[in-house]
């Protein structure tokens, strides 16, 4: 096929291209080479480099068919062809994924018709029907922007074109039809020249002149702004003459004023304050009539209540969410503003009209600037985690635990058999007769005795089961408004049941039994407050319900719901992480079963009883972190006292010279954010290292005896001694070399009376990339109480926040502390945690550090030694 100029079509030809070259292209036949375009242009001077493989897929000379001037046409039919061809080769993902790349450069158009390609492919899948339904309203929004920018500098036909195009992809665009609608209008306006058109315009012209026409508050325009000095005794209104004429002011005066003389001595002072300080002295207040022009009177309440001007202004509240807000905010306006302003809230427009003076006014609005300002808001990081560890050793050997012995009347058989007797019986009753004879009873041995022995068994059976249930919920609220979440289920409960054949009458329609519904799963009821010293008070209840097994009750299966609660009130920094709850159950036992006498010897015991050893522990933990993620930042401007005048009325004082200091916050030193912040799922895994870590139990140190009130071994007898006494216990061999990272455990210097608190920290040292610290701790529970353990500055020297977790069991307290993830280590020496204890005895308590380890940034273990101390107690 090819094309020809004159029909504008395309012609047959044979292969070759022979046959109607001549006729139809004077210089383009088909060709089976590929040519390059070297500077050849097309009219509007574009490179052909690009439609250049079109015309090579086409195997058409592009020189020849350029000089046969067919080649626009041509490169057309090839284009479209080729684009049919690829479109009916794309499949709806892949249309789908060009649309994504689309969107993703904002090109809203080509990423609409990829999405409508993959919908036309495949119009029953809702994802792609989902991607279209969203594009096609970006795309119309982004033409409705174009065209308002295009009607704003005056290019009315370019913006109906983007109008009409937004109609098209989104025939529900309301804003297009609107915009369009609009420009019409206008049109339409323009073309009708009737006088009604014109008296209409007009009548909007005068309305909208006149709204324009009304002015505001007269403001005072002196001629001359240049500092006053003046020293003089003299009538008060030759006063106010003297200070008119200096600042080019004419001075009125209210008939009924009577004048009276009076010392003034100013110098260098505004003209502001020189009328104040006049009317202050004098007993008189004056009121701006023009820029130019003031009238003075008495300054009495009638005179004021006459004279005030009042002017009327409408604020719209910005923040008030709910109509209790801005209830607040009326309230506190009215009770700070004289009884007679007139004040009234909107609740549909969210605005506040008052009529007052202009001063009042500008009160009202310093008011409504400090107290309508944008609630801050926390999303809470919750972390729910139930770990249930259940160990079973069951170990040992049972020997037979009985012994049978059956008669038998016949040594041979196994068992002893009975047959009716043949013969008649004298008795006065039927029976089977017994195999045992007078002369068998007589010549009874052992032989005539069956023994029965049951087996013995050997017992070795190890059962370790873990479960560990991690919830992972964040939730967002609003400073003082209650939030809810809840995660879970809903089982009915049967609360009741009552026959309603009794009240109707009906018998048939039987007993009908009446159901609650309880949540299950996880619950959380939470209120913050923000401070603005960005710490956060949680008025918090998390629960977590689970359905334990059923109980029958008359009849009715009924749910036996288990239950995990935690209800409290904290505060917490921004991005504290903090532990809620403990271990909750913990059962320990031992089943012994042998053969009485010989499995109660020392030695014997192992051979002759089997052991079953049970350790269970079902613990939870909640682990909240909250995180401000809007705040209301407080400026100096907003707390500043200001100058109200006096009690009689309300006159403000304005100050030129501009503070900036008042723009900035109260609290400018803001905690620095981590790029990765600590989450709750972080803290939580950290937990379920350190009980892993717990559950093989630790050995005491060799000086420690248990209840006592000073150790088996007499300790150093300085803690300065003691902190160099080598470790305990160390970690497993590392996998870093260098010198070990050093742990150190600092007491107070002088001794505790009973009832203080004290602290001890646990100082590190020769850090090297270190990321999380694991350690033990042990002391005297007998002596010292556990009060709680902080954080200290060492991982946390760059600004990142710590998690840190702790448990006490026993006078044994597990701490583990890590970094966020995706952070480097930290190298050096600090406090790694600050440990609060309580006295409680007298007596010398060791805390040794029984065990100790560290791990850097790429969880490789690296060496670390330990040290004790003693703390006395008196």
């Amino acid at each position: 096929m090819l094309y020809s100029p004159e029909r504008s079509s395309l012609a047959s030809t044979d292969p070759t291209g022979s046959a109607h070259a001549g006729k139809i292209f004077p210089a383009g036949v088909i060709s089976g080479k590929r040519h390059t375009l070297h500077g050849v242009k097309d009219e509007n001077g574009s490179s052909m480099g690009r439609v250049y493989k079109t015309i090579s897929r086409l195997s058409i000379s592009p020189r020849r068919v350029y000089q046969g001037r067919a080649l626009p046409a041509l490169l057309l039919c090839g284009i479209a062809s080729l684009c049919a061809t690829t479109a009916h080769a794309q499949s709806a993902a892949k249309w789908d994924k060009r649309g994504q790349d689309a969107e993703a450069r904002q090109d809203f158009d080509a990423a609409y018709e990829d999405y409508h390609n993959a919908v036309l492919k495949k119009p029953k899948d809702l994802r792609f029907l989902e991607h279209f339904q969203k594009m096609r309203y970006q795309a119309a929004v982004a033409h409705v922007d174009r065209g308002r920018v295009l009607r704003q500098n005056g290019d009315i036909q370019g913006a109906m074109a983007q109008f009409n195009r937004a109609l098209q992809i989104d025939s529900g665009n309301q804003a297009a039809e609107q915009e369009i609608n609009q420009i019409q209008r206008e049109q339409q306006v323009e073309r009708d020249n009737t006088p009604q058109a014109k008296e209409q315009m007009s009548r909007q012209n005068e309305t909208l002149s006149t709204l324009g026409s009304i002015a505001g508050p007269v403001e005072l325009k002196p001629v001359s702004n240049d500092p006053i000095t003046l020293h003089m005794v003299e009538d008060v209104k030759v006063i106010y003459e003297a200070i008119g004429k200096a600042a080019g002011l004419n001075v009125l005066f209210d008939p009924d004023y009577s004048s009276k003389r009076i010392p003034v001595d100013l110098t260098n002072v505004t003209l502001s304050d020189a009328l104040r300080i006049v009317g202050t002295i004098s007993g008189t207040f004056y009121k701006a009539i023009t820029p130019n022009t003031i009238f003075v009177a008495t300054n009495s309440r009638t005179k004021r209540t006459d004279l005030d001007e009042q002017a009327v202004q409408t604020f719209y509240l910005t923040n008030a969410s709910q109509q209790n807000d801005a209830n607040e905010v009326v309230i506190a306006i009215r009770n700070l503003l004289d009884p007679s302003v007139k004040i009234y809230l909107v609740p549909s427009q969210n605005a506040i009209v008052m009529r007052a003076t202009p001063d009042q006014l500008l009160l009202a609005q310093k008011l409504l600037n400090d107290l309508d300002r944008a609630r801050p808001e926390v999303v809470v990081d919750v972390a729910v985690l139930e770990v249930n560890k259940n160990v079973e050793h069951n170990l040992g050997i049972t020997l037979p635990q009985s012994i049978t012995l059956t008669p038998q009347a016949n040594p041979n058989t196994t068992s002893s058999s009975s047959s009716s007797s043949s013969g008649t019986g004298t008795g006065t009753g039927t029976g089977t007769t017994s195999n045992f004879t007078l002369n068998t009873l007589a010549h009874l041995n052992a032989n005539n005795f069956a023994v029965g022995i049951t087996g013995g068994t050997l017992n070795a059976l190890l059962t370790d089961a873990d479960t560990r249930v991690l919830q992972n919920p964040s939730i967002r609220a609003t400073d003082g408004q209650r939030a809810t979440m809840k995660i879970g289920e809903k089982i009915p409960v049967a609360t009741g049941s009552y026959n309603a054949g009794v009240s109707t009458g009906v018998a048939s329609i039987g007993v009908q039994t009446q159901f609650t519904y309880l949540d299950i799963g996880v619950n959380i009821d939470m209120t913050p407050t923000v401070h603005y010293d960005r710490e956060v008070t949680l008025k918090m209840k998390i629960e977590v319900l689970s359905q334990v097994t059923t109980v029958n009750i008359s009849g009715v299966n009924e749910p036996v719901i288990g239950q995990r609660t935690s209800e409290q009130v904290i505060t917490l920094k921004d991005g504290e992480p903090s532990l809620l709850a403990g271990i909750i159950t913990k059962n320990d036992a031992l089943n012994i079963a042998g053969t009485p006498g010989i499995g109660e010897l020392p030695f014997f015991k192992y051979f002759f009883t089997s052991r079953d050893k049970i350790n269970d522990k079902q613990e939870i933990v909640f682990i909240i972190i909250p995180h401000i993620v809007r705040e209301s930042v407080l400026t100096r401007a907003n707390v500043r006292p200001i100058d109200t005048g006096t009690g009689q009325s309300i006159e403000l004082r304005r100050d030129a010279s501009a503070n900036d200091s008042d723009s900035e916050p109260i609290y400018p030193n803001k905690p620095h954010t981590p790029a990765s912040p600590t989450s709750a799922a972080n803290a939580a895994s950290t937990m379920v290292q350190q009980l892993s870590q717990q559950a093989a139990p630790v050995a005491p140190p060799a000086n420690y005896v248990p209840g006592a009130q000073t150790p088996a071994t007499q300790p150093p007898a300085t803690p300065q001694a003691a902190t160099q006494t080598p470790a305990v216990q160390t970690p497993a061999t590392p996998t870093v070399g260098g010198p070990p990272v050093s742990f150190t455990v600092v007491p107070p210097d002088s001794n505790q009376p009973v009832g203080s608190t004290f602290q001890v920290a646990v100082m590190l040292g020769n850090g090297r990339d270190v990321f999380s610290v694991p350690l033990q701790l042990q002391f005297n529970p007998a002596l010292l109480q556990l009060v709680n353990v902080d954080a200290g500055d060492f991982l946390g020297k760059d600004g990142q926040a710590v998690s840190l977790v702790h448990r006490e069991d026993n006078g044994l307290v597990a701490i583990s502390s890590i970094r966020p993830p995706n952070t480097a280590g930290v190298s050096g020496t600090g406090s790694l945690c600050t440990l609060t204890f309580k006295a409680i005895a007298p007596g010398d308590s060791t805390l040794s550090l029984v065990k100790v380890g560290a791990l850097n940034s790429a969880q490789a273990n690296l060496p670390a030694v330990g040290s004790q101390a003693t703390v006395h107690v008196k």
